[in-house]
């Protein structure tokens, strides 16, 4: 089963480094494609100002604590780690476990002449290990690399492991980016700095300072201009975000006993827990919504009653969050204790994972969560497309299709985001390639392509550096001989998906 602890809104798994290698061996063997990251403070703070970083962290099948501060945190918690795994003492542990097995590795990322030497390393530590590909792409805002260029070599070396050095967040969104043409690696590692240390351009601190969670000053001596901003700002963010949660978690009343209660009702499930939520009552809380999502039911999670919560309490909520999307259902949570809204609030989970209702009428009262839809207003010569909802992969891909045949029909097209309320970089790379098609042959594609945004938007534009590369506009033009069609996206988006095995919730990742 998977245990993980609720950090800053990001799960870290309960596992010590010989439990973190078995489990990169089950994913080796199941043959389909796993993301794992190696989080540290630098990752959780940025995963608290990027919502698309913080959501791939928490789909990730596999989260690492890199770091004693991480550590640290989920003993604040009332919570507990075995270890720190960083990605640094990982990597030569994997790569031993690959030269035993037979396993296949690429190396992805950091300059040409540090790959190949931490390239050498690895092979020289461990004979017989297949390194199948070593490449270092030049270094490119995200969204201006050539992945396919890059996805045809990884494909064509058909590694069981890639290993992705671009630092964080770039290398977490390059992979969830190109997880399609991933899908057959079965494990996609961040790795960030770790070629540097294995090449021997940045030593690693002393024993002493790794365990005493001084890490961070041995590399702020080697480079201080780099890193003293970044450590000072993760230093004092770090802390004042884990203070509140901490405090939140701590001053919650124990009640000293806990209970489950299950009703249901058509096609829902309501769960009633009473007392302490956390480690006592989690196997029956997670035997127990596993069994109701696996039957299609939609989940209520009655909090009225919680006295207090733990950090693995924190973990399971979630992850069921992403069980719940994998199995087509939602849950909704009832939470009226004050005390535990300033849990849920500063552990960073209300907002983003599940619908909050104040009782349980009202929870089965509130409407259908609604996907990406859209509607198209075409004219003669122009079109305006005005989007709303959360954009994912195969929502995008659709919206993106219909954008480029009005292109390709010589209109000019405003593409009206204002109501988007979540973008992530699967957007973000359809807005680039409709630009560069408008950008191509004036006779083949002599139509112009904007963008209404709104602030959301252009934030996420402004951390993948792409203002000034996409013609925004304030407000669209509207046809006037427009004719409106309407398309919603959401039910044809999910039926189109390839029916696949469900998984269990707490196991194998999910």
């Amino acid at each position: 089963m998977r245990q993980t602890v609720g950090i800053l809104g990001t799960p870290i798994d309960i596992l010590d480094t010989e439990a973190v290698l078995q489990r990169l061996e089950q994913f080796v063997q199941e043959r389909r494609f796993h993301q794992v990251a190696t989080a540290n403070t630098d990752f959780l703070i940025n995963a608290l100002s990027d919502p698309e970083l913080q959501r791939i962290l928490r789909n990730a099948d596999l989260v690492m604590p890199d770091g004693m501060p991480v550590v640290w945190a989920a003993r604040i918690m009332r919570s507990s780690l075995p270890e720190r795994v960083t990605g640094a003492d990982i990597v030569p542990e994997l790569a031993a476990l690959a030269a035993r097995k037979g396993y296949r590795v690429f190396m992805l990322g950091g300059s040409p002449e540090v790959a190949q030497r931490a390239r050498a390393r690895l092979e020289a530590d461990n004979p017989g290990l297949q390194i199948v590909g070593c490449v270092s792409p030049p270094v490119r805002p995200l969204l201006e690399m050539d992945h396919e260029a890059i996805l045809a070599e990884i494909a064509c070396a058909k590694p069981d492991i890639l290993l992705v050095a671009f630092g964080n967040p770039k290398q977490e969104k390059w992979i969830d980016l190109n997880r399609e043409g991933l899908r057959d690696v079965p494990v996609c590692i961040g790795v960030g700095g770790t070629f540097d240390f294995l090449a021997g351009k940045i030593p690693r601190a002393p024993i002493w300072m790794q365990r005493g969670g001084v890490e961070w000053f041995h590399r702020l001596i080697h480079e201080p201009r780099r890193l003293w901003k970044r450590y000072v700002r993760d230093i004092l963010q770090f802390s004042r975000y884990l203070l509140k949660q901490g405090w939140a978690v701590r001053r919650a009343r124990r009640a000293g006993t806990s209970e489950l209660y299950v009703a249901r009702v058509n096609d829902s499930a309501v769960l009633s827990i009473v007392g302490d939520f956390g480690r006592p009552i989690l196997p029956r809380f997670q035997a127990t919504a596993d069994s109701e999502l696996s039957a299609k039911r939609h989940l209520i999670l009655d909090m009225q009653g919680v006295t207090n919560f733990d950090g693995e309490a924190l973990g399971t909520l979630i992850n069921l969050s992403k069980r719940a999307a994998y199995c087509g259902c939602e849950i909704r949570v009832v939470a009226a204790p004050l005390a535990i809204r300033k849990v849920l609030r500063r552990s960073q989970i209300d907002k983003g994972l599940f619908q909050m209702a104040g009782t349980v009428a009202q929870a089965f009262s509130n409407g259908s969560a609604v996907g990406m839809c859209w509607r198209v207003q075409r004219g003669d010569r122009s079109a305006v497309v005005t989007a709303c909802g959360l954009s994912d992969r195969l929502a995008v891909q659709r919206l993106e299709s219909v954008c480029a045949r009005l292109l390709s029909s010589d209109k000019q097209v405003d593409l009206d985001l204002r109501d988007v309320t979540f973008v992530d970089c699967h957007l973000l790379a359809a807005l680039y390639r409709l630009t560069k098609m408008t950008a191509g042959s004036s006779e083949r594609c002599p139509a112009r392509f904007r963008v209404v945004a709104g602030s959301l938007l252009r934030r996420a534009m402004a951390r993948e550096q792409l203002l000034g590369k996409i013609v925004l506009t304030d407000t669209p033009e509207m046809p006037p001989d427009a004719v409106e069609e309407p398309f919603e996206v959401r039910e044809e988006a999910e039926n189109s998906r390839t029916p696949v095995e469900p998984l269990p919730l707490f196991a194998k990742g999910v």
